[in-house]
């Protein structure tokens, strides 16, 4: 993983760590109740505090990959990350929201099982972070390769010559492939299509890694990425868009 790649990494998991605690502190423990806990979870944690942690982690992701292309269209980022958390991220919100929910309630109930007393289990919730550190791994691994593959593809698409593009894959042991997944990923590796087609990578069409519309296997954890190449002519010459 290049060192760029690594960094954004950091980024979107901070982000998702102090969303999360931020969530977690809110919640008011001292009414909790072995019998009632769950229904004071369920009203205290809310889809519109996980849209908000997407919300920062494309905020943040997204312009500066879109500047590094050195694309000179201008774009309304606040505009474009709004339209697409509302028409890509619902399902990605729903299921962080019902997961949150449940490692909560389950260190709750853990705690309860344990006889440990409300302020302690308060406390290993809102200062530790073991009980969600995975989770949070994989939604900031997650997010960085579709919010910042999503930032290149918004500059191919305000290039002003005709283009290709390649899926790079990471040559690890840890790129998923068979026979260790149904998923294959280490050989999509140099795939060049037109910037305008699809790749098809296990039983399935995707525009880019990280494509929101893509099946969950072919999109958590996955750290390839999407790289665009201008069309030449026979002479070798760069190939404007008409």
């Amino acid at each position: 993983m290049d060192k760029l790649r690594y960094r954004q990494e950091i980024q979107a998991y901070r982000i998702v760590r102090r969303h999360i605690l931020k969530i977690v502190n809110a919640i008011p423990f001292n009414n909790m109740a072995k019998l009632t806990f769950q229904s004071l979870i369920y009203s205290n944690v809310t889809e519109t505090q996980i849209k908000e942690m997407y919300k920062e982690i494309y905020t943040t992701l997204i312009k500066p990959q879109y500047k590094r292309s050195l694309v000179k269209a201008e774009i309304d980022f606040e505009m474009i990350i709004n339209q697409w958390l509302n028409s890509n991220a619902g399902l990605r919100i729903v299921s962080v929201h019902s997961t949150l929910i449940e490692s909560i309630i389950k260190v709750i109930q853990q705690g309860y099982n344990d006889n440990i007393s409300v302020a302690d289990i308060t406390r290993n919730l809102q200062n530790k972070f073991g009980w969600y550190k995975a989770q949070a791994l994989r939604i900031a691994r997650t997010e960085t390769t579709t919010a910042t593959n999503y930032a290149t593809v918004l500059a191919a698409q305000n290039s002003d010559y005709q283009l290709e593009k390649t899926w790079i894959s990471v040559q690890d042991n840890r790129t998923r492939r068979p026979p260790h997944s149904m998923y294959d990923h280490l050989d999509m590796n140099g795939v060049k299509v037109d910037a305008n087609s699809t790749f098809f990578t296990s039983g399935e069409e995707i525009e880019y890694p990280g494509d929101p519309n893509a099946k969950a296997g072919n999109v958590i954890n996955c750290r390839c990425k999407v790289v665009f190449t201008i069309k030449e002519d026979a002479d070798g010459l760069p190939i404007r868009k008409q």
